[in-house]
């Protein structure tokens, strides 16, 4: 399997912030490299690198080693990124989204909203009775929300991501 290069930067992105792309562009096709060289090309400190390593760790992201350094006696991290399971996270994410919609598609058609002209606040229907269906922001009479206009958008981003999964998977 053969992820884009855009799919696996944008997975980054969301993983990690802009931040950690500029990591991410640094370490990529490269091995074990030193986490002082990364932070001095970056122009941020140890600890905000380690901050962003961190986040590629929780999803196995990188693979590091530690030497000590014999001259200050400190461990010095070196970062090699990992390709094979970044494809996967890529699919992983996709996947959670598309969860995430379903379970929001779920929400949508078995809720009837009501939402201020103001867009201050969406109530499900005993929400807004239990505020007089005022908005409790603006005061404003909510009004109910069309129904079948949220349910057919959120319907259509789930496919659009399943075609985008599909796509990727292939």
């Amino acid at each position: 399997m053969k992820i884009p290069q855009k799919a696996i930067e944008a997975m980054i992105i969301e993983v990690s912030g802009p931040e950690g792309l500029k990591v991410y562009k640094l370490i990529k096709d490269k091995e074990n490299v030193d986490e002082f060289i990364i932070a001095d090309k970056l122009n941020i400190t140890i600890n905000q690198l380690r901050n962003m390593i961190y986040k590629f760790e929780k999803y196995n992201l990188v693979n590091s080693i530690r030497k000590k350094d014999r001259k200050k006696g400190w461990y010095v991290y070196f970062f090699t990124f990992n390709s094979k399971e970044a494809e996967k996270v890529v699919i992983q994410i996709k996947k959670e989204k598309i969860k995430i919609l379903e379970a929001q598609l779920t929400r949508e058609q078995a809720h009837d909203f009501y939402v201020c002209p103001n867009k201050d606040v969406r109530l499900t229907l005993e929400n807004a009775m239990e505020h007089n269906f005022t908005c409790f922001e603006c005061g404003s009479l909510l009004n109910p929300e069309e129904k079948e206009k949220n349910v057919k958008k959120v319907d259509k981003l789930i496919q659009e991501k399943k075609e985008e999964l599909a796509k990727l998977e292939k």
